[in-house]
């Protein structure tokens, strides 16, 4: 475990954030190792690269068409020095109608050394709550509610089942 492991670990997330940020769902899915799970934020679970570039597709072309996000790495912890947790915080503004303009999420990813480099093999996000948020951080509670998550399970291409 050194700097540069911690660096190629924050490359990964802005690697993500641009990918997301110009649409480009194979961008994306390079990040995954081949066999990597990810539970999106309904809670549905993709397994495989090719599993994750379609689910995020899907929802670059609808409920997320033209968003931006903005990934800030929180924490890296090591594990071991060929495994890694990376904690973030993910501000995405949306533009589709019946969908507040900024959700916030959480979402952590687990990382292994593989010798192509850092791969993703767990990511899970979890939406940010009134009830999650700090009471001492009124900019990442403002405009969350509980009508919030029912606004995006409705719009969500992608339910919270196994997919």
């Amino acid at each position: 475990m050194t700097a540069n492991d911690e660096q190629s670990l924050r490359e990964i997330v802005k690697g993500l954030e641009a990918a997301w940020n110009s649409g480009n769902t194979v961008a994306w899915a390079e990040f995954f190792a081949e066999d990597a799970d990810f539970i999106h934020i309904l809670g549905g679970h993709f397994n495989g690269r090719t599993p994750i570039e379609r689910g995020h597709r899907a929802i670059f072309d609808t409920i997320y068409k033209d968003s931006t996000n903005k990934f800030t790495v929180n924490k890296v912890r090591f594990l071991s020095s060929d495994v890694a947790i990376v904690f973030l915080l993910a501000e995405l503004k949306v533009g589709q109608a019946g969908l507040p303009p900024m959700l916030h999420a959480r979402p952590t990813l687990v990382a292994k050394r593989t010798p192509d480099g850092w791969k993703i093999v767990a990511f899970q996000n979890t939406m940010v709550t009134p009830e999650a948020a700090s009471s001492g951080n009124d900019a990442l509670a403002r405009g969350i509610t509980t009508a919030l998550n029912h606004a995006i399970a409705e719009h969500h291409p992608i339910k919270g089942t196994t997919n």
